[in-house]
């Protein structure tokens, strides 16, 4: 067997043992929360050893955020449309009701959103995925008004309110202990502001 045929069996071996480790991990973290999960039960679950687990994730924490960017990557991916839409707007309006749709998932209501903020930190958490985020609305601010570019203070500042108020909106629903009913309430002012902020861009 050459050299480079073991080096890709491990290879493999330690995606698969990593694998494994986030998905107990997520398991283990939504049932029992963060303060009360236990690496023991992790590894258990895994059918790892607890080596297996701290030659991948330093601690605990590391493997709590191990599986919160998993998670985010599984919502950013929900987001992105299946066809191409002319309108940038539109397609950002769509993606901000899909992303309230996404506090209907159990991991991600609780852990994402409640637990993570929590045991990670805002500037933390945000950190995996905020930059794509705003980029992304920077370009489509640009496509919308010549006096935005993807560079300006203008639409950095103008994104980075759009994403706060997506995320409020967000932490609100999973706070709530009824998700459902006030749904179409934080929907209609969410649009409303979006609405004003596209008026805004377009008057400029």
């Amino acid at each position: 067997m050459s050299e480079k045929t073991t080096n890709n069996g491990r290879i493999r071996d330690a995606a698969r043992t990593r694998t494994a480790l986030l998905e107990a991990a997520l398991e283990v973290f939504v049932r029992d929360g963060y303060a009360e999960a236990a690496t023991e039960e992790i590894v258990a679950v895994a059918g790892v050893t607890r080596g297996a687990l701290y030659h991948h994730f330093a601690n605990k924490r590391e493997l709590f955020r191990g599986v919160i960017e998993h998670l985010q990557k599984e919502a950013e991916s929900t987001l992105v449309p299946d066809e191409p839409i002319d309108d940038p707007w539109a397609a950002f309006t769509a993606a901000v009701l899909a992303s309230l749709d996404v506090v209907n998932d159990q991991a991600t209501r609780r852990l994402v959103l409640i637990e993570a903020p929590a045991v990670l930190g805002w500037a933390e958490l945000r950190e995996s995925h905020r930059d794509s985020t705003l980029r992304s609305i920077e370009r489509m601010l640009a496509t919308q008004d010549r006096s935005y570019t993807e560079s300006s203070v203008r639409s950095s500042v103008l994104a980075h309110l759009l994403v706060a108020a997506v995320e409020e909106a967000m932490l609100y629903l999973a706070h709530s202990d009824d998700p459902q009913r006030d749904r179409p309430v934080v929907q209609s002012e969410l649009l409303r502001m979006l609405d004003t902020a596209r008026a805004h861009v377009i008057d400029a």
